[in-house]
């Protein structure tokens, strides 16, 4: 049994290594393309979703009319706004960068 699981180790270890070959095209490197503004804007919508789905229209006080007016705002929901904001400029200031390291 432990042979078995050494020689799998070792398989799949090798692996990314025998999977290399040459290419007669070669892709564009990942920040000429689509792929960091997926990535950034998978991340946005991904806390955006999950404050939606775990508060609803109250997990978004900055909205007009999704609270009462005078209402506090729950502490869970201030973490989350907090999240908002922290990914949507952790991205931009990404893209930023990408568009940077490009030109």
């Amino acid at each position: 049994m432990r042979r078995q699981l050494w020689i799998a180790i070792v398989i799949l270890s090798l692996l990314p290594i025998l999977g290399q070959t040459q290419t007669q095209n070669p892709s564009p490197p990942p920040s000429e393309t689509a792929y960091p503004y997926v990535v950034g804007l998978g991340a946005i919508a991904g806390i955006v979703v999950t404050q939606a789905a775990l508060f609803g229209a109250a997990g978004f006080p900055f909205l007009p009319g999704a609270m009462a007016p005078g209402t506090a705002i729950a502490a869970e929901v201030s973490v989350g706004i907090s999240r908002m904001y922290a990914i949507t400029s952790a991205v931009v200031g990404a893209w930023i960068a990408n568009w940077h390291y490009d030109h």
